[in-house]
């Protein structure tokens, strides 16, 4: 039985990437019945009809999945944020990170709009993340950084995510030689990127690389969790979370708490710790 990956899907029909062909198939009518949704990712049994129709018969086990939107088999998710216009909002990308690290997705930062600040501004804003995730920064308008993120991403199944108006369809642009040509400037009136993506849709790359275009990728939902596990989502506690005077620390009131010393010595970003308090209030509500 051929398989595929499901690089698109569009009003019932999906087109599914087998080497260097794609076939548009529809779903089985077992998977039908058993409301089995078909994700853009997924990997896919597929077979050819006596009327030269083709159709999905099985879904291979997914490593992730995400509803919104409806994609799976994402291997890293690129949270991009520009330097200004608009101006980055932490906790924002943080929670993305932190819902990224659930779903067992790896993460890398991309500071788009490097030109629009100081040497010593864009660094600071690299500091954050750069000793926790590969991080790069790059300019939309000279493709300056590009080659480095292309470096991150080889090989990868990898998704685009972060707010409105950062330029991730430039960056698409930069990496896959111009796929998405509709692209334009900053809308001056909404400083919002012209381009809007409207479908899911997987650009594949002669190296490997499988770029997911997605519409509205701005946030991912945090699952239910408890108030410990939060900690675990922040990769720079880990070490410090068993150095800690409570082995159940959440790092906020205790005493001879690892992480707060960690965080006064500017071992620690504030901005990240900042981040993580706000979530821990977001689960403690979800508690009550």
């Amino acid at each position: 039985m051929p398989i595929g990956r499901v690089v698109e899907g569009r009003g019932g029909f999906y087109f599914i990437k087998d080497g260097d062909r794609v076939v548009m198939a529809t779903a089985r009518g077992n998977l039908k019945r058993d409301k089995r949704l078909i994700y853009v990712g997924d990997i896919v049994e597929y077979k050819a009809l006596h009327n030269n129709e083709f159709v999905v018969t099985k879904i291979k086990e997914r490593i992730n999945f995400l509803t919104r939107p409806p994609v799976s088999n994402i291997e890293m998710l690129v949270v991009v944020f520009a330097t200004a216009n608009p101006q980055v909002n932490y906790p924002v990308i943080d929670k993305l990170i932190v819902a990224s690290e659930f779903k067992n997705i790896d993460v890398a930062i991309c500071i788009t709009k490097s030109d629009l600040v100081s040497e010593e501004a864009l660094r600071e804003q690299i500091q954050i993340y750069e000793d926790i995730y590969p991080s790069v920064a790059i300019n939309g308008v000279t493709g300056e950084g590009i080659e480095g993120l292309k470096k991150i991403i080889r090989g990868k199944n990898i998704a685009l995510a972060g707010p409105s108006g950062v330029g991730k369809s430039t960056i698409i642009n930069h990496i896959t030689g111009g796929l998405l040509s509709e692209t334009g400037d900053i809308s001056s009136k909404t400083r919002r990127g012209k381009h809007t993506t409207r479908h899911v849709e997987i650009f594949s790359l002669s190296d490997g690389t499988n770029i997911y275009d997605t519409p509205g990728f701005t946030s991912l939902d945090l699952p239910e969790i408890d108030i410990t596990q939060v900690r675990e989502a922040f990769p720079e506690f880990r070490d410090l979370n068993h150095k800690c005077r409570y082995s159940d620390c959440i790092h906020v009131n205790e005493p001879e708490c690892a992480v707060k010393k960690a965080l006064n010595e500017g071992k620690i970003s504030k901005t990240r710790y900042e981040s993580y308090c706000l979530m821990l209030e977001e689960v403690k509500k979800w508690q009550r």
